[in-house]
């Protein structure tokens, strides 16, 4: 019985790779012996390469590398985050409610060495001291308030320890204690500097920088307007613009509406601690958002 090339074909797949039985192989034989096209196919099997296989991580070495960078900007932002709450915790426990002056929190005694010494009790969580030269040269005036904080009410109420006004031997010409209610200061110690009534006003400074902080964000974000269409100048502009949001997110997180203050340092200070972490954080997140966004699929219509 004659096979046919079509039968023939479908079982050279077999012949090639040894797989077929023995009857098999001796019709395969018999039928590539005058048959030159199924010969040709038989042979063009046996001299079949099989392709090469791909090797080249880069890839997936690129995609490990992309998981790496979304891990690391998680976890840095987890840790800003960390930061920012821990700082304006801290800033809260601390933040001094002002006594009012009355001889029990505060006292002076002066020494027999003529130095001038402050004693404070247990409700005083700290004090100010600001000193500047009295008219004609007759010594210093000293303006000191206190204060307490909800951390030395409630968690560690350590003494403050007393101090010394005078400790290079300075001449004390007047010791006010300033009220931060509005109230005239007190004279507590030596001659009023004059007739009239002294009254200690909170520092503005920080208004100064809130200003700033809020026309360079303007300034960012006319910029990012006008190049809205050049993505290299948008990138930066993003980046920069956060700087100056991070500030006033501080500000108001560390003073509220509120600018002015009596302890204009104190403030400040923990007001670029919580911009700092609060920067990078917010950094974090846009650069997590925009991966988010390009991964949205885009629906044509």
């Amino acid at each position: 019985m004659k096979i046919s090339c079509n039968v023939i074909r479908d079982i050279l797949p077999l012949y090639a790779e040894d797989m077929a039985s023995q009857d098999t192989r001796d019709l395969v034989e018999d039928h590539i012996a005058s048959c030159e096209n199924c010969k040709k196919r038989l042979e063009e099997m046996r001299t079949f390469e099989e392709p090469p296989v791909d090797t080249d991580i880069a890839p997936l070495r690129n995609i490990q590398n992309t998981l790496r960078r979304k891990k690391l900007q998680t976890i840095i932002f987890s840790v800003m985050v960390t930061l920012v709450f821990a700082v304006v915790t801290i800033a809260y426990l601390t933040t001094p409610a002002y006594l009012s002056y009355n001889e029990d929190a505060v006292s002076i005694m002066e020494k027999d060495d003529g130095t001038v010494r402050l004693n404070f009790s247990e409700e005083v969580a700290g004090f100010d001291v600001t000193e500047y030269p009295a008219a004609g040269n007759s010594g210093y005036v000293y303006d000191i308030t206190t204060w307490e904080t909800i951390w030395h009410q409630k968690i560690s109420r350590n003494n403050v320890e007393n101090t010394v006004l005078n400790p290079n031997g300075e001449t004390v010409a007047s010791v006010y204690y300033y009220n931060t209610d509005g109230s005239e200061n007190t004279l507590i110690y030596g001659d009023p500097i004059t007739d009239g009534s002294v009254m200690t006003l909170p520092r503005v400074v920080l208004s100064y920088y809130l200003l700033f902080a809020v026309g360079f964000s303007l300034i960012c974000g006319i910029g990012l307007v006008l190049f809205r269409k050049n993505e290299k100048i948008r990138n930066g502009l993003e980046k920069i613009i956060l700087l100056p949001i991070s500030y006033l997110f501080a500000h108001f997180l560390i003073k509220g509406l509120h600018s002015s203050t009596y302890l204009a340092g104190r403030d400040f200070y923990l007001i670029l601690l919580v911009t700092i972490p609060l920067y990078f954080a917010l950094s974090a997140g846009r650069n997590i958002l925009k991966k988010l966004l390009n991964k949205k699929p885009k629906i044509t219509s």
